[in-house]
């Protein structure tokens, strides 16, 4: 059994108790924008508030102070507080007469009306997932691992509510089993492969010393632990760094943890801002707060998922929502709320395999020119085994990411007018997370410039990452895709707040699929076989409509839809099997990138042909990303508007 437990030397001064910034005046002084009408920038500033309210942590990243010790509404009478909430905004939002509104004010009207349907009838339906939707890419196993390495801790403030915060954690932790005995409880649980990887993700976290934990790094601060050699008097380190006697001694402050009988002193940064009577205290009070009540309650909920939900786990032949009772009506709530349509799964299952047929046809052509050979098994064989087409090491990632990100930067001014202020940075995957997590996401930046937008790029076992693919996942998590388009929208100050900073999975995903082909015409592949990476990801997002729609609508089991993507795209098989865990854990998000990105090529399609030779194509983005991540129906209207526009502006000059 891991022993693991802080032991303090010398009395340190105890942080203060926390004060109460919850009356602090919100920093968010122009929520509704430029909105015209009041009653409507009323309700922009209400449902902005309340998104910050519900999403603590969120609003951390986007900076605001008075969330910083909060957690999420974790209790069934906060839960029902919030849905009342929201019904209660609705009601008054729903009074609006769209016919006194101009035309961006009844877009936002739309929107918000949408989402506030969608969201009460969510969390009213009986499969709302937080008692029962266990997986490997969130929970409170990752969620809170991840939010230790953005926690502000800058100011004495700041420090207090990590404090405060990190006190909140085991009655978060314990809801969240408390929620998984109501699904057992109600006959709903998570399928077997996504408990099991929950629990190894638990046991991972668990079997990390407390002073080497992620929870325990804000506090730690760019300092040191040495391994002490118990036969020197603690002045020699058993990890090859020696301190003096001397040196020993001159800590006024000793902090020393203790991990399988082997005792670890703290030595602090050589630069660091605090004091070292300072920083100790907040050291000793984390370790105590993750050793002494977080651990434990982590401990608590690995027993409940282990040995209460495990046994009732359901089948991997059956891991879909339409297993569940409701399931269907559930997933047809989700494929509305992430694409914006209302589509009839079926529908979308043939269109992701006609797709299917058309881009194998692509990769037919191209693989020809590469390997010599149209044979699609062929193709794939050559992509996947040959390790000249593997990354070595994970710095190779990495800087290969950070190179075509800086390719592309240089390149977009060309077709973009509007491009945003806010620099993207290149960042790894953490490594309690990269296991089981996709290939590459991208995290916007804060709205003060405190923070660029990040670029995370998974370098977990990197010789199972193509370097094919390394192109085309930089352009569409980054620059001219996630980043680009959600860091212009932050920038719209015209837009009101919710507009800003959401939108739907439609817009964004099918913006930044869009942008992989639109890398062509900027010249940014390096040949033909990086060409094949964006056939390979182009076949992927295809394969989703097919794969998403088979599990949750058509009862497909997990290894048939990890066998759909294996035979059907050119991605590595670990991927492929992280990627079905994602959908699924997160049913109708994996159909937003195929069928947002049709509709933005409908578009310009529609565009070029009725504009003709004063269509210009950056005038055309400028449209697209100039309203924010809006529905795919809006994004029409205005596209729409926009080319009428033009037509009548050509006819009163030729007139």
């Amino acid at each position: 059994m891991n022993k693991c437990f802080a032991l303090v030397l010398i009395a340190l001064a105890a942080c203060a108790s926390p004060r109460d910034y919850s009356r602090l005046p919100s920093r968010w002084t122009e929520a509704s924008g430029a909105t015209q009408d009041a009653e409507l920038a009323l309700a922009c500033t209400k449902l902005w508030e309340l998104r910050l309210q519900q999403s603590p942590i969120w609003a951390t990243e986007l900076g605001d102070p008075r969330y910083y010790g909060k957690l999420p509404a974790h209790t069934p009478a906060d839960r029902a507080h919030d849905l009342e909430t929201k019904r209660r905004l609705w009601r008054s939002t729903h009074t609006i007469d769209p016919g006194r509104l101009n035309a961006e004010d009844r877009i936002t009207l739309e929107l918000l009306l949408e989402e506030l349907e969608i969201e009460i009838a969510e969390e009213n339906h009986p499969l709302a997932p937080h008692t029962w939707n266990l997986n490997g890419l969130g929970g409170p196993q990752s969620d809170l691992l991840s939010l230790a390495a953005d926690q502000p801790r800058e100011t004495e403030f700041e420090r207090e509510q990590l404090i405060e915060r990190w006190g909140r954690f085991p009655s978060y932790i314990t809801s969240a089993g408390e929620d998984l005995r109501e699904g057992v409880a109600h006959g709903r649980t998570a399928p077997q492969h996504a408990v099991q990887t929950v629990i190894a993700q638990l046991d991972a976290l668990l079997a990390t010393p407390v002073h080497e934990s992620p929870l325990v790094g804000p506090a730690v601060e760019g300092g040191r632990w040495i391994a002490l050699d118990p036969a020197t008097e603690g002045a020699r380190s058993r990890s090859g760094a020696e301190i003096t006697q001397e040196q020993y001694d001159a800590l006024s402050h000793r902090v020393l943890s203790t991990s399988n009988d082997v005792q670890y002193l703290y030595i602090p940064a050589d630069d660091d801002a605090l004091p070292f009577g300072e920083r100790a205290a907040l050291l000793e009070e984390c370790l105590r707060l993750v050793s002494a009540r977080i651990y434990p309650a982590y401990r608590r909920y690995r027993s409940i998922v282990a040995d209460e939900v495990l046994p009732f786990a359901r089948s991997d032949e059956e891991p879909g929502f339409g297993a569940l009772p409701g399931g269907l009506e559930y997933y047809r709530l989700q494929v509305r709320r992430h694409t914006s349509l209302n589509m009839d799964p079926q529908e979308i299952h043939q269109l992701g395999l006609d797709e299917l047929k058309r881009i194998h046809d692509e990769m037919r052509e191209v693989g020809s020119r590469v390997f010599g050979t149209r044979d699609l098994a062929k193709i794939q064989a050559r992509l996947r085994d040959d390790p000249e087409l593997h990354f070595a090491t994970a710095e190779e990632i990495e800087a290969t990411a950070a190179a075509c990100v800086a390719r592309a930067e240089a390149a977009v001014p060309a077709l973009f007018g509007n491009l945003p202020e806010a620099p993207c940075e290149v960042v790894r995957v953490p490594d309690h997370e990269a296991p089981d997590t996709t290939i590459a996401y991208y995290r916007g930046p804060a709205p003060d410039g405190s923070r660029p937008g990040r670029y995370y790029v998974n370098t977990y076992a990197p010789t199972t990452r193509p370097r094919y693919e390394a192109e085309v996942l930089a352009y569409h998590e980054a620059v001219p895709g996630h980043h680009t388009q959600i860091a212009v929208a932050q920038e719209l100050t015209g837009l009101p707040l919710v507009r800003r900073h959401g939108g739907v999975t439609a817009y964004v995903e099918g913006w930044a699929l869009y942008t992989e082909r639109l890398c062509e015409e900027l010249d940014l592949y390096s040949g033909d076989t990086d060409l094949l990476g964006v056939l390979s990801f182009d076949s992927w997002r295809a394969s989703r409509l097919v794969v998403d729609t088979g599990i949750h609508a058509f009862g497909w089991s997990r290894r048939r839809a990890i066998d759909f993507l294996i035979d059907n795209t050119l991605l590595a098989p670990n991927n492929c099997a992280n990627e079905v865990d994602r959908y699924i854990a997160w049913p109708g998000q994996a159909l937003a990138y195929k069928l947002g990105q049709r509709e933005i090529l409908a578009l310009r399609a529609q565009a070029e042909e009725a504009l003709g030779d004063r269509f210009q194509l950056s005038e055309f983005h400028d449209v697209v990303l100039g309203s924010g991540a809006v529905s795919l129906g809006a994004l029409r209207s205005i596209v729409e508007a926009w080319i009428e526009a033009d037509i009548s502006d050509e006819s009163a000059t030729v007139r």
